[in-house]
């Protein structure tokens, strides 16, 4: 497969609307200026099963989106935006829904990604043992917390693959990238057969209640042994499991969600010392914290938090 890339950058609001309209499946797009020069850039890349898109943009965007093959989550980083007539949160992913919405935003900057439908709904269906089928997402959802933090910890995986892998990537790669962004989306919202609530039998969900003790677990001092316990599944078959759904073993994947949560405190600039931050984490080490703080974002605790301190300071200035 090729995954295609494209960079769109314009002062003209007309065709910025018809790129949004592009990209997009929507209706009556429309462009202004918001006091600012009008600037938009949009940038896209992927296949047809996943991809990502970066749009910023110093105007306003208003439009109707419609349902397509694609679930497509936005999260904004920056300005303001809503999804018929609701907030949306910075930093916190929005599932669009299987039905037409209006959106607005205002002076943004907004990240998207777009998986697969079919793909998601065999997915679901595998992590839930029921039959592959059009899914129900709690309305509205804004996941927190460790669903919040696993959530990231498939953006960045994902992102770092897209963006920066080759342009032809093997088909069976690309299709096994987009079985674990489903992971992801279908970890951080919950979700059900259409016209019934998930089953929950004994037989349906050894993996969702696996992943549910990991998530609900986080920051209690767990072992493998007590996840395989609480799904009724040998330590194998949980290892097995895992590397099937997140492509890691469960152990490797609770302290990767550990460091997301403990990275979410140190960009929000708590007040709380980094020790307290990496202990309400789960992390008992405060040196082993470090080290694997820095392999897994390339740079240590310190310098995060005084980052996001720096940056506060100069907000309030």
């Amino acid at each position: 497969m090729q995954r295609t890339q494209r960079v769109i950058r314009t002062r003209d609001p007309s065709e910025a609307a018809v790129v949004v309209a592009r990209t997009h499946v929507t209706q009556e797009v429309a462009a202004a200026a918001d006091g600012d020069p009008f600037v938009f850039e949009e940038r896209t890349r992927g296949t047809r099963l996943l991809s990502l898109e970066s749009t910023r943009c110093t105007g306003v965007l208003t439009g109707r989106v419609e349902p397509d093959s694609a679930m497509t989550l936005v999260w904004l980083k920056s300005g303001r935006g809503d999804i018929d007539g609701r907030a949306v949160p910075i930093g916190r992913p929005v599932l669009y829904r299987q039905e037409p919405q209006q959106f607005r935003w205002e002076s943004f900057q907004k990240d998207v990604i777009r998986i697969d439908r079919r793909v998601v709904e065999e997915v679901a269906a595998e992590r839930g043992d029921w039959a592959p089928g059009p899914l129900e997402f709690r309305p509205r959802h804004v996941p927190e917390g460790a669903p919040l933090a696993a959530w990231w910890l498939m953006i960045r995986t994902v992102a770092s693959e897209v963006l920066r892998g080759p342009v032809d990537v093997p088909a069976e790669r690309e299709r096994e990238l987009t079985r674990f962004a489903a992971g992801g989306l279908l970890t951080a919202i919950p979700h059900w057969p259409v016209g019934q609530r998930a089953p929950e039998t004994a037989a349906s969900a050894r993996f969702r209640r696996a992943e549910t003790f990991v998530l609900d677990h986080t920051t209690e001092p767990i072992r493998v042994e007590d996840i395989a316990g609480a799904a009724d599944m040998s330590v194998r078959g949980l290892q097995e499991s895992f590397q099937r759904n997140h492509g890691m073993p469960p152990m490797t994947y609770l302290r990767r969600i550990r460091l997301q949560l403990a990275r979410q405190e140190l960009e929000a600039g708590a007040s709380a010392t980094i020790g307290e931050i990496a202990q309400a984490a789960g992390f008992r080490h405060l040196g082993r914290f470090a080290d694997a703080y820095r392999n897994e974002f390339g740079e240590l605790p310190r310098e995060t938090w005084a980052a996001s301190r720096d940056s506060g300071s100069r907000s309030s200035a």
